[in-house]
């Protein structure tokens, strides 16, 4: 019953205790108590009025107070929350009866009572969110920032060396030393980049998505070669399955080959022991799966629970990192800017596995 039908319900009820109690109060008096101190008769009929008065007014505060206090703690509690005190109100015991229900008189305001608390605990668990971000934030950019320190020191460095004139470096040494410079600004653009793709996706910008006709399955058989030929994926195993010959879709190749990239190396990175990486390639109608499956180290139900968000790395400053923590959040950014979704299983020590579906109603025949 909503609080309007249920408040004029209450105040029929109030009326009519009203009239009862004067319909058994003024005869008591006129006719029992007055005659007793010898004042009956019609000229002492004035106390009538008085006695209506009286009863009325104590109706009105009586029913000030069953229908004002309910009224007075809801204030309260809003007041409450509106200074981010998220505590249970100490009144809070004292409106329900010993089976735990409202008393009489709350529940005139039960759907608000009810939303209050709920809205309470909706505020305390946005504020504990709101500090796991900001503190998330605060180590990301700790991190962020040792990361591209790490690669200026060794820019730096090696033009110092190049630069000395104490020195006189061999060509190959040159070489080494530009190289190593080379490589370094390298990474530092990869930083950046991620950093750009994160803001844009982050202020609900609109990534520029130009897709091309591409044959997926020999697509995806040129990214697994660059990463495999990747220093860092040597020891490493990369397999792949599928039924399909091929499979022509409009993507975009420069996104995607990045999205598929990030995971590929979040993989090596993570796992210093070799490994083999496995990717699955099935088509079922309108829908293409790609699954990428490892048999590493596997991640903690904490990691799987914060990898796709933003400014968490599931490393501290101290560990070995070469990623800005937005990897994961970016994979997704991108694998739902072609309109597909991506999720994750894993188990400690039993490896990861990445699910990728895309649409592929644009796939030209």
């Amino acid at each position: 019953m909503k609080v309007q039908h249920r408040f004029i319900r209450y105040l029929l009820l109030g009326f009519a205790f009203w009239l009862l109690l004067l319909a058994i109060i003024i005869p008591i008096i006129m006719q029992l108590i007055l005659p007793k101190f010898g004042l009956a008769g019609e000229k002492y009929e004035w106390i009538v009025p008085i006695v209506i008065c009286i009863v009325t007014l104590l109706c009105i505060i009586l029913f000030g107070w069953y229908f004002g206090s309910p009224l007075m703690l809801v204030m309260k509690g809003i007041n409450q929350l509106a200074h981010e005190d998220y505590t249970t109100l100490q009144e809070q015991k004292k409106i329900y009866t010993r089976k735990g229900k409202l008393k009489i008189r709350y529940r005139l305001y039960q759907e608000v009572i009810s939303q209050l608390s709920d809205l309470r605990s909706q505020l305390e668990k946005a504020k504990g969110e709101r500090e796991q971000v900001e503190e998330s934030k605060r180590d990301w950019i700790a991190g962020v920032s040792h990361d591209l320190k790490t690669p200026l020191t060794y820019i730096k460095g090696y033009s110092k060396l190049l630069l000395s004139p104490d020195y006189d470096w061999s060509k190959e040494e040159q070489h080494n030393f530009i190289q190593e410079i080379d490589d370094k600004g390298t990474h530092m653009e990869q930083l950046v980049e991620d950093l750009n793709l994160a803001i844009r996706f982050e202020g609900a910008q609109l990534v520029p998505i130009s897709k091309t006709a591409q044959n997926i399955v020999t697509f995806i058989q040129q990214v697994l070669a660059d990463v495999s030929n990747d220093l860092r994926a040597q020891k490493h195993q990369f397999e792949m399955y599928t039924e399909l010959d091929a499979l022509v879709m409009e993507v975009d190749s420069h996104l995607l080959k990045r999205a598929l990239q990030n995971i590929y190396i979040n993989a090596v990175i993570h796992n210093e022991a070799p490994i083999t990486i496995t990717t699955t390639l099935v088509k079922d109608q309108s829908i293409l799966t790609i699954c990428i499956q490892d048999n590493g180290i596997g991640l903690t139900k904490e990691t799987q629970q914060n990898l796709f968000n933003r400014y968490y790395r599931g490393t501290t400053t101290e560990q070995k990192s070469e990623g800005t923590g937005l990897g994961m959040a970016i994979v997704k950014s991108l694998i739902e800017a072609h309109e597909g979704v991506i999720a994750v299983e894993s188990s400690l020590q039993q490896g990861t596995k990445f699910t990728i579906t895309l649409p592929i109603n644009h796939a030209i025949p």
